[in-house]
């Protein structure tokens, strides 16, 4: 594996395969090859898992040789074991992306694709792809949209330079969208933060900085999660792009359970981000 990689850890649920799909649109739209990569018990054997691979991987375009096989002893340590065995791999290429499938459920999932995936987000220190229990078996980009949620708060807006990053790797649009429980009030919030104002300065701010223009909208409603996953069904090719708080994983956004809600709810991929400092 290497920088230019798109890595998608896959075990042996058809739902975990899903992860493919966004990958092989970020791989058509970056020029990144795509990496699969799986943990499994030490007593099975590699060549029959390459075999089990092998034939989905050529499905989506795939060379078998991009295949990686780790085993683990999951059966004598079983917790944790398999999130370090994977994360040993992971690290060893820091600056390629991450594709995943999750659950979303709880913290953010069970088991081999939730727990999985929380530790990978809290230990990378970079976005992370995550693919939902309803996203679209049908799913195919290209990604034309990134929808970049916002509440007013630095840990939401650290979202902003990975999203933009990705914008220009791929050609997709920035959207900005202000999604906020209607039961904080805007006296709590700095004055811009109040309806369009705050979306309005933060997309000229991505302007100056980046020179990409951004679209905005503010979404209101009981559930910010269900406003955000209504809005972008509308949207072909939409990606979502938030983040977490570290100390629940998926848990928590600046605004409450929304990330883990949209990750559980959307139809379309989320760029996931964890910020190694979140104030």
């Amino acid at each position: 594996m290497t920088a230019a990689d798109i890595i998608v850890p896959v075990e042996r649920t058809p739902r975990s395969l899903r992860a493919i799909a966004p990958a092989r649109a970020l791989a058509e739209q970056t020029g990144r090859g795509i990496h699969l990569l799986t943990v499994i018990p030490t007593e099975s054997s590699d060549e029959d898992r390459r075999r089990e691979l092998g034939q989905e991987a050529r499905d989506h375009g795939i060379e078998p040789s991009r295949i990686s096989v780790i085993k683990a002893d999951l059966n004598t340590v079983p917790v944790g074991a398999e999130e370090g065995a994977l994360w040993g791999a992971i690290a060893e290429a820091p600056d390629a992306l991450i594709c995943m499938a999750t659950h979303a459920r709880g913290a953010v999932g069970d088991m081999l694709l939730g727990s999985v995936a929380t530790d990978v987000l809290n230990r990378a220190g970079r976005p992370v792809i995550l693919t939902g229990p309803r996203l679209n078996a049908d799913w195919a980009g290209p990604i034309r949209t990134l929808v970049v949620c916002l509440d007013g708060s630095p840990l939401s807006e650290a979202i902003i330079p990975p999203a933009a990053e990705l914008a220009r790797d791929t050609g997709a649009e920035l959207f900005l969208v202000q999604a906020q429980e209607p039961d904080v009030h805007a006296s709590a919030l700095s004055a811009d933060t109040t309806e369009s104002g705050y979306v309005q300065r933060i997309a000229r701010q991505i302007q100056k900085d980046y020179g990409l223009q951004a679209n905005w909208d503010v979404l209101h409603g009981t559930r910010p999660a269900r406003a955000i996953s209504e809005y972008v069904a509308a949207m072909p090719g939409a990606m979502v792009c938030m983040t977490t708080h570290g100390r629940t994983g998926l848990g928590k956004l600046a605004f409450g359970s929304v990330a883990r809600d949209v990750i559980h709810d959307v139809h379309c991929p989320v760029l996931a981000y964890r910020p190694t400092q979140t104030g």
